[in-house]
């Protein structure tokens, strides 16, 4: 029978879930779908109300229909710290027992609430001997634990919990490089914008390089064209998503406010690349995959295409996955941006 993996992803405005059967390759996408979340549940990719999300988790399940209870779940918040470091090379079991003494001062979370990964970035030689280059993730432990008692609480299984940047590169990533010169290649951004949240990571044929996670996305564009068109804002999001209300503001006002505040978002993303680069000489940035919700924000990509001397394009969670799902093409297509986590969640890791 062909193994079966589930990814569930708990969003500020819904939960959503894909199956994949890896017993193929690619994997078939052969299970997906969503419920929507009350305003407050989740709120910067933090669990607020946890019966409420309990509850959303339930009925994914009963609607989705999956056949598995054993799910990875996925993290990216401000209570995530992502940082480069380097210490000597020792056998991973020593590395991992002793990582917490020699992280502790670079980390703004206690070590005895953290809970700690890492993953390998380069080996080399230096002067006081062989080196590793590491980049770890401490996440708050007491956050990471709430989210995982949601799903036991909807008797499920919790067997994993990942970085929501990593998940989208294995969704979304490139692994065979650029398509360019090596030489030339440079590094791949996977950019999620969310409700609340946008995750960013760097990485070079899979290898995530540099992670950042701002608190903010499309709820800010909402926010902003409510409060400056005196309008509620469900009205403001119906505009936002190219649906405007009898007797909405006029076209031209409402796009300069959604342009004005979604620049501030686009600076973000793009001050974030110039820390990269910043902080690692030679590094840059050659093509950014763009998913997420609020990717759909009707001129997002040309205008990040515009401030980021790179290549943008929509990243599609579909590309390494067969679907075999019941939706007609225009279904899927809606679908295909919000679904990146969750797929990327269920994918194996690839080894290295």
């Amino acid at each position: 029978m062909a193994r079966v993996r589930v990814g569930v992803d708990v969003g500020s405005t819904g939960v959503r879930a894909a199956e994949l059967s890896v017993g193929s390759d690619p994997p078939f996408l052969v299970r997906a779908a969503q419920v929507p979340l009350s305003p407050g549940a989740v709120v910067g990719g933090e669990v607020k109300q946890p019966e409420a999300v309990t509850e959303a988790i339930k009925e994914l399940w009963r609607r989705g229909g999956f056949r598995s209870k054993e799910v990875t779940m996925g993290v990216g918040n401000q209570r995530v710290v992502v940082r480069e470091v380097t210490v000597p090379s020792i056998p991973a079991k020593e590395l991992r027992q002793s990582l917490p003494f020699q992280v502790a001062e670079l980390i703004p979370i206690p070590m005895e609430d953290a809970v700690l990964d890492y993953d390998v970035l380069e080996e080399f030689d230096q002067d006081e001997g062989r080196m590793l280059r590491l980049l770890v993730v401490a996440a708050q432990r007491e956050m990471v634990d709430t989210l995982v008692q949601t799903a036991v609480a909807a008797k499920l299984q919790p067997v994993g919990v990942d970085l929501v940047p990593f998940a989208l590169v294995r969704a979304v990533g490139s692994t065979d490089g650029l398509g360019l010169e090596e030489a030339d290649a440079g590094g791949e951004a996977v950019v999620d914008v969310g409700a609340d949240v946008t995750n960013i990571c760097v990485h070079e044929r899979g290898v995530a390089k540099f992670v950042r996670i701002l608190p903010s996305g499309g709820h800010d564009v909402t926010g902003a064209m409510a409060s400056s068109l005196g309008i509620p804002e469900d009205q403001a999001e119906a505009i936002k998503r190219g649906t405007p209300p009898d007797g909405a503001p006029a076209p031209e006002t409402a796009r300069q406010v959604l342009d004005s505040r979604a620049s501030v978002l686009v600076d973000e993303i793009r001050s974030s690349f110039d820390f990269y680069q910043a902080q690692s000489p030679g590094a840059r940035v050659s093509r950014v995959l763009v998913t997420g919700g609020s990717s759909k924000l009707p001129g997002l990509l040309q205008m990040i295409g515009e401030r980021v001397r790179a290549q943008v394009e929509p990243g599609h969670a579909f590309s390494k996955v067969r679907p075999q799902l019941a939706m007609d093409e225009e279904t899927m297509a809606e679908a295909e941006p919000l679904l990146a986590v969750a797929v990327g969640l269920a994918l194996p890791e690839v080894s290295r």
